[in-house]
């Protein structure tokens, strides 16, 4: 089934649209959360509906990326194995990958270590 858009990427609401998302987010949302400074030259759906081939096209469902990014998310979203690579700090970008996803180890309060607690190096 083709993706039938509720505002065709051609229309100059779209072009409207593209432009203010692009003048208020200048730099890719995804390159900044790894600490890179990438201009954005695409305009992407946070939420796409792939479901029913609309996509909501309210401001705060779109978001700036660069070409690089947009595509691993469009390759993503269809279902394909794509790495998103880490944050400044190290951390996976990737909302879905096992370190973002595992709940938080749960304190051992109450145990101390052999040599009577303490922080030993």
């Amino acid at each position: 089934m083709r993706k039938r858009r509720l505002l065709s990427l051609g229309s100059s609401a779209w072009q409207r649209l593209r432009k203010q998302v692009l003048a208020e987010e200048p730099l890719c949302r995804w390159c900044l959360a790894r600490g890179e400074y990438v201009a954005a030259t695409e305009v992407d759906h946070i939420k796409d509906s792939r479901d029913d081939y609309t996509d909501d096209n309210r401001r705060e469902n779109l978001t700036a990326m660069c070409k690089s990014c947009h595509s691993k998310k469009t390759a993503r979203s269809l279902g394909k194995s794509v790495t998103l690579g880490c944050d400044k700090s190290g951390m996976p970008v990737d909302p879905e990958h096992h370190w973002n996803r595992s709940a938080p180890r749960k304190s051992r309060a109450g145990k101390e270590g052999r040599n009577g607690g303490g922080t030993h190096f």
